[in-house]
């Protein structure tokens, strides 16, 4: 869908836990291998919430960030969108917590579930609020701690998970040149079973994720020659690798760093993006493809121009 929106992202944040999980530590435990781990998903450590860690806490970290590199204060923030799977409380949302543990006052706060694909649709939410007038400062959060909904003795979803939250002051854009340019979002509500069929899903997002960046882009009239940086969700490097050889981009164009942190759920593209600006890999003007799949199944893209 063509949107040309102006709004902005304004600052990013960050929260990993401190405990690094390397693949040697289910070596002996489980029935696999940090080259068996590599080869198939691309991740060689994954974070893990320990003692004083939470979703809330590690939302509360990355938001901190966000506000100071934006510049602004409680006072400014008018609305808290958290995308989370694995909520601090079922009651109250996480989004509520948050709220308080930044001294917000009384603003809107709520959690959105749309599993790895929350934080882009929480930024989309988000956005409506802003163009709408109903406020003019979101933050906007994804946020994980999947190690407690893990099951650690099954070799196939045990080493695939880490826990993460990345945050982003969204407002109305400063800069005429800062737009969302375009968008897609979507659910497939017969795929709605708690359950991993790794070939299927291997075979779904690789075309999906194709499809969806050329629909994107042909709606926001770009190309992807334009795109300087694809930042997608970080499931599994194959697919990404897969994905992005049909998309004929090389992969230096492409945030990955499902190396360090494992598959973070709605973390996972606030983190990447957060990253690639504090690396520098970000101009003013450039185009960046977001996009990202989560159970359920939903999916999203957002396509930016910083």
């Amino acid at each position: 869908m063509k949107l040309g929106w102006p709004v902005e992202i304004a600052g990013m944040g960050a929260g990993v836990p401190k405990r690094a999980i390397a693949n040697e530590e289910f070596v002996g435990r489980l029935d696999t291998s940090d080259e068996w781990i590599v080869q198939r998903t691309g991740i060689r450590v994954r974070r893990m919430v320990g003692p004083g860690e939470s979703t809330l806490s590690l939302a509360t970290d990355a938001s901190q960030q966000a506000m100071a590199e934006a510049g602004i204060g409680p006072q400014d923030i008018d609305l808290v969108v958290v995308g989370t799977v694995t909520p601090q409380h079922t009651l109250p949302s996480t989004a509520c917590e948050l709220q308080a543990a930044l001294k917000l006052g009384w603003v809107p706060a709520f959690d959105l579930v749309a599993a790895c694909s929350g934080f882009l649709y929480g930024l989309m939410t988000a956005s409506q609020y802003i163009l709408s007038g109903l406020c003019n400062t979101a933050l906007v959060v994804g946020a994980e701690t999947l190690s407690r909904i893990t099951d650690m003795e099954d070799r196939n979803t045990a080493v695939l998970f880490g826990d993460a939250s990345g945050a982003a002051i969204v407002r109305r854009a400063t800069d005429d040149r800062r737009k969302l340019l375009a968008a897609h979002m979507g659910a497939d509500e017969r795929l709605h079973y708690m359950r991993m069929n790794g070939r299927e899903i291997y075979k779904f997002a690789v075309t999906q994720m194709h499809e969806l960046v050329e629909k994107t882009l042909a709606d926001a009239g770009e190309s992807i020659d334009h795109v300087k940086l694809l930042v997608p969700h970080q499931s599994n490097l194959r697919i990404i690798e897969s994905a992005v050889e049909r998309l004929k981009i090389p992969m230096d164009r492409v945030m990955v760093n499902i190396d360090r942190y494992g598959n973070t759920s709605a973390a996972s593209v606030p983190v990447a993006l957060c990253e690639a600006r504090r690396q520098g890999r970000l101009e003013p003007g450039d185009l960046v493809m977001l996009v990202a799949f989560g159970a359920g199944l939903t999916w999203a893209s957002v396509l930016l121009r910083v």
